[in-house]
């Protein structure tokens, strides 16, 4: 019996504002909950921009208990500049003032990534729990397949209205991290630096 925790860094980090969210107390929640140890973790972002983002990001890799233990897959960004519909004018958007153009920044093959490191980590490791905090029903295959045809017991985390439903049927339990009192219970406090 083991657990396995893959993460979406993006939807993780949404699901959980204003506030900040402690990966070392989920990790010990979801453990004493399903009764079971996470055999792997993997959290999937995209390359940092800033040093903040990145030493976050590195102490996600820490073992426990020190930290999560999480093995970290970065993912590149692509910037677009970002247009007004035909019927607003068309054109690009643009700073008032600068006329600088608006850049959205989009990450690229996390969801991908996380799919391909889904299928290959069960393959290899054989658990039967998998815990994802994702909500993207473009997961609905793989996950599908191993509820269905592997037997893995499948657990969601995140905000409720964030899942797909087509993810939810598939689900035992989904963990609301924005409900009490799980919201409490995996915040971060400043005593856990």
């Amino acid at each position: 019996m083991s657990i396995a925790l893959f993460v979406d860094g993006q939807f993780a980090y949404r699901s959980f504002l204003p506030k900040k969210f402690d990966f070392n107390k989920l990790r010990d929640h979801l453990e004493n909950d399903l009764e079971d140890e996470i055999d792997e973790a993997y959290y999937f972002c995209s390359e940092p921009k800033d040093d903040g983002v990145r030493r976050f990001q590195n102490v996600l890799s820490l073992p426990p208990p020190k930290g999560p233990g999480f093995r970290l897959k970065r993912y590149w960004t692509s910037d677009s500049e970002i247009y007004w519909p035909e019927k607003m004018g068309g054109g690009k958007v643009v700073h008032p003032d600068s006329g600088e153009p608006y850049l959205q920044t989009r990450q690229k093959a996390v969801d991908v990534g996380l799919a391909y490191h889904l299928g290959r980590s069960f393959s290899k490791r054989g658990w039967d729990k998998l815990v994802l905090f994702a909500g993207d029903a473009d997961f609905h295959e793989p996950v599908q397949h191993l509820v269905e045809y592997d037997n893995v017991d499948l657990y969601l985390v995140g905000p409720l209205a964030r899942i797909s439903e087509h993810l939810r049927g598939f689900a035992r339990r989904i963990y609301e991290v924005d409900e009490e009192p799980l919201a409490s219970d995996l915040e971060w406090s400043p005593d856990n630096d």
